[in-house]
């Protein structure tokens, strides 16, 4: 995969040391830095295609380097995290995260979840740029852009995807794991994911999105 760079982000060299040389196997160019701040400065020399991040980083924490990161780029972004942070995995979703790997893991599990991330953002939508329009809410699939009332709202990449399985599913009960093998088929989420993204939906669309929650089962966008 020629000129595809992929950024790793932690502060420890063996770490950056064990991971480099299986991704550069698979035809990725690797850049490293060791704080947020030093990634900072890689991003915006560099072109990025995807960035590795670790939660626990010097300078600024990875949950950090995420929002700063999301306030002018939109490559997919991994985070490393310990098994007892998951009120930094879900922060990081929400800021825009598009995946995580728990620490202590397998080194070609981490590899496999960059190419599908990076699958996943270059099998782009297709050709089609209809808009497609619920209720106040108004999707162009092909941009990716989606307007409220006339004004635009900004939505992450999941957001977005998980946006478009609703649509798709509209005025049905769907259940939290056929959300996440219609939004994201290629990556290795929990179910406990789709409320946090769905709650990120609620917060950007307001009352414009009409979600009900189905007591163990799912949710379904409600659509007249």
């Amino acid at each position: 995969m020629p000129n595809v760079r992929v950024l790793i982000v932690d502060d420890e060299s063996l770490l950056r040391a064990l991971v480099r040389p299986y991704l550069e196997a698979d035809g990725y160019d690797v850049v490293e830095a060791d704080s947020g701040p030093a990634a900072l400065v890689v991003i915006e020399n560099d072109s990025v295609d995807l960035a590795i991040i670790d939660v626990m980083l010097p300078g600024f924490d990875g949950i950090e380097l995420v929002k700063k990161v999301r306030e002018s780029h939109d490559f997919p972004i991994i985070l490393l995290t310990a098994r007892r942070e998951e009120g930094e995995r879900i922060a990081g979703l929400r800021l825009g995260a598009d995946d995580y790997v728990t620490k202590p893991f397998s080194v070609p599990e981490l590899v496999a979840r960059v190419a599908a991330n990076l699958r996943r953002t270059q099998s782009v939508t297709g050709d089609i740029d209809d808009a497609l329009i619920i209720g106040d809410i108004e999707i162009r699939v092909a941009a990716r852009t989606v307007r409220v009332k006339g004004g635009d709202v900004d939505l992450t990449r999941r957001e977005f995807d998980l946006l478009l399985a609703l649509v798709h599913h509209r005025n049905r009960v769907i259940s939290r794991s056929d959300l996440l093998n219609e939004a994201w088929p290629s990556a290795y989420f929990v179910e406990k994911t789709i409320d946090v993204h769905i709650a990120g939906l609620r917060k950007k669309l307001g009352d414009s999105l009409k979600v009900s929650s189905v007591r163990g089962v799912g949710y379904r966008l409600e659509v007249s």
